[in-house]
């Protein structure tokens, strides 16, 4: 039988103080994180961040070389592991039975939860269907495409029912189409079921349209963590307007310039952003635009990205680290 849900209050994983040395290389140096249930939390970061020893410690295959704080599911990883592993789904290998049928594939997975054959098949279907492989059920995974493959195994990191999901770059070597459907199911369970998804990437835009939490790990270390808008401020405290007028009207960067609170002006195309000097000068600044005379299509703020925050945070030595040994990760 599956192992029951069991609902508890708290955090889903909390970690302080998480270190993990490989001979003479730090790869983790005090890593703090805290992810709410239900949070698809993203950890960004270069190759050879970190990324994957922290997953490895988190699902139980890596020991940790120092840790204060390590929970999941509000019981502590180091001693009460047995009871923490049938409610967590992992997908950090990328390897399915390509002889198998897709059927095959997660029935088998379902009865090493303990389901006899006949339930195994059932929640093989449920599964299939879900992620619209269903018509392909019986089918050899061989001729799958990579899209319908990591489909396939998120489905089989779910087979328990699992409250937490760790996935290890699930949509590498997608192209944009499957990692936009791949993302709007892990959208959709974690919505449906609550379930909380640890994933870690270094596609920011993906990240950003999807996670609910994230966190940027560099050089061992967390830089940022938080909602990707608030780890973009904190990163990028800059406030800016977009101002974009009708085709063929006649508006200026000096004439944005003019007015209240504007330091900066970025002409474009088809708009022009604004840096603001502070926060509060953006309801005087948007006043003195919509009182210019020119028709305007519209005038928002234009908050800074994840990617920027990223950039800041640590860009300027990447080029380095993803030159570095990664076999740490």
């Amino acid at each position: 039988m599956l192992e029951p849900r069991v609902s508890e209050d708290g955090p889903a994983i909390q970690v302080r103080g998480l270190t993990r040395v490989f001979g003479t290389t730090s790869a983790l140096a005090g890593v703090d994180l805290d992810l709410p249930r239900g949070a698809i939390f993203g950890l960004l970061g270069p190759n050879g961040a970190g990324k994957t020893t922290t997953v490895r410690i988190l699902n139980g295959v890596l020991d940790p070389t120092h840790v204060e704080t390590l929970r999941v599911l509000g019981r502590d990883l180091l001693t009460e592991a047995d009871a923490i592993r049938p409610l967590v789904g992992v997908q950090t290998d990328t390897s399915l039975y390509e002889r198998l049928s897709a059927r095959q594939n997660i029935a088998l997975f379902a009865r090493f939860y303990g389901l006899e054959t006949p339930e195994a098949l059932r929640r093989a279907d449920e599964l299939l269907d879900m992620f619209g492989l269903l018509p392909r059920a019986k089918e050899r995974v061989e001729k799958f495409s990579k899209g319908m493959k990591q489909k396939m195994l998120l489905a089989r990191s779910l087979v328990a029912s699992p409250q937490v999901v760790y996935f290890d770059e699930p949509t590498a070597g997608l192209d944009p189409e499957a990692s936009h459907e791949l993302m709007s199911y892990i959208r959709q369970v974690s919505t449906d079921q609550h379930t909380t998804f640890f994933i870690t990437s270094h596609r920011l835009e993906e990240m950003e349209g999807v996670c609910t939490r994230v966190a940027i790990l560099a050089d061992g270390t967390i830089h940022a963590q938080g909602s990707p808008v608030e780890v973009a401020r904190a990163a990028i405290p800059r406030v800016r307007v977009r101002v974009t007028p009708v085709a063929g009207a006649v508006l200026t960067g000096a004439d944005l310039l003019a007015l209240p609170g504007a330091v900066a002006a970025h002409v474009h195309e088809t708009s022009i952003t604004v840096d603001l000097s502070a926060e509060d000068a953006v309801p005087g600044f948007v006043r003195a635009v919509v009182a210019l005379p020119c028709d305007l299509l519209g005038v928002a703020e234009e908050p800074p990205t994840l990617q920027e925050a990223y950039l800041a945070l640590v860009g300027a030595s990447e080029e380095q680290r993803e030159a570095a040994e990664v076999a740490h990760r």
